[in-house]
């Protein structure tokens, strides 16, 4: 028979105990949000935890003009049947949503259509660039409110291999993509594509005076890119569809082929939190990490076939998040060598995730899937 002190003793031992066999949590859960519509979000952009963007393109309905806070309320009315343009479906669809109250609401950046504005990306609240349809950039200073033009895209051919009643077309610079790391520091790019049916040229751009001034680097890659990652003003990754991997750590101006073995051959998603350690999300949706900036790759085997990630995000060099397919997310507390099924509210398919500090964060996606984190 124990005594009341070993008793005591071996109550504590076993609460231990019980507790280090507890599975481990996740420190928040997610809810959604409903930016009133059903827009399909691939990119979100947040400036502080109030203050950010969603760039997508419209899955839902046509507003009719009086519904449309966008369209010019000077215009002159249509006569009796006349047909009534639909600013959105000239704009290709794309659509790019403001908040600033973390979320709570959003609307419709002003004359977006006007300025057939595709995508924005804001460093401060106040500061911004916007990607157009035409290919232009053009570059605002106070949060989007008014637009200058700042870059006129040129043309570049298109060979369509194929086609033998046109093949070669004249088309806007195929600038695609557009990302800032701070006020000066910017990077354009896109096109590249090169197959049996087309042959496009790929262009990247490169400012370190907010835009001011553009310079054009000839393209160093060997395909179209699936996704580029800036950790800062110099040091960045970039993943191409034709299975390479390339680093620079001059801000672009040149790139190195990385010669590894790579987890998977196309990335969907990178993601560094100093210049050795990051991970990636395959084009299979399995996660891998690196520890010496890209040179090896551990492929994260603990990730199962029925979680297919899209996009991840680190907080720190332990704590991160992934999202995938069918309301996938999951978290590390231990850097990716353990993962936590946390679940979404929505079995909608993820696009993007990301943080401002480790208490707020968004995640965005198809059919007008949006989330923002809650933490316990």
């Amino acid at each position: 028979m124990l005594r009341p002190n070993s008793f005591v003793t071996a109550l504590a031992a076993a609460t231990v105990f019980i507790s280090a066999c507890s599975p481990p949590k996740a420190p928040g859960s997610w809810a959604t949000i409903d930016t009133g519509t059903g827009n399909s979000f691939y990119s979100a952009n947040f400036v502080s935890e109030t203050v950010g963007w969603l760039n997508g393109q419209s899955g839902r309905s046509f507003e009719p003009p009086e519904g449309n806070e966008n369209l010019n309320k000077n215009a002159k009315p249509k006569a009796p049947g006349e047909k009534i343009e639909d600013p959105l479906k000239a704009n290709q669809g794309f659509e790019v949503l403001q908040t600033t109250d973390g979320g709570a609401s959003w609307k419709a950046i002003p004359d977006q259509f006007k300025n057939k504005i595709r995508s924005v990306w804001f460093v401060n609240p106040q500061l911004g660039w916007a990607l157009t349809i035409d290919r232009n950039i053009l570059h605002s200073t106070d949060g989007g409110a008014t637009w200058a033009l700042q870059r006129k895209a040129g043309t570049a051919k298109l060979k369509q291999l194929l086609n033998k009643r046109e093949p070669v077309l004249d088309l806007p610079e195929p600038v695609e993509n557009l990302r800032f790391i701070d006020a000066d520091h910017g990077w354009a790019w896109g096109g590249g594509q090169k197959n049996e049916y087309a042959e496009q040229p790929g262009i990247l751009l490169v400012t370190v005076d907010g835009g001011v001034n553009w310079s054009e680097i000839p393209y160093p890659f060997d395909q179209n890119l699936s996704q580029v990652f800036f950790l800062d003003t110099r040091r960045a990754w970039a993943s191409s569809f034709g299975g390479s991997f390339y680093s620079t750590t001059d801000g672009g101006v040149t790139w190195t082929k990385v010669q590894t073995k790579l987890p998977e051959d196309v990335f969907k998603s990178v993601f560094f939190v100093d210049e050795n350690n990051g991970w990636v999300v395959g084009r299979s949706g399995r996660l891998a990490k690196t520890a010496d900036g890209g040179r090896t790759w551990r492929k994260i085997y603990e990730i199962k076939d029925e979680f297919k990630m899209n996009d991840i995000f680190f907080t720190d060099r332990n704590h991160g998040w992934a999202v995938g397919e069918e309301g996938a997310i999951l978290y590390t507390p231990d850097a990716g060598e353990s993962w936590i099924d946390v679940g979404a509210p929505v079995p909608a398919r993820f696009l993007d995730v990301v943080f401002i500090g480790e208490r707020t964060g968004f995640v965005a996606g198809l059919s007008g899937a949006l989330l923002k984190y809650e933490p316990r």
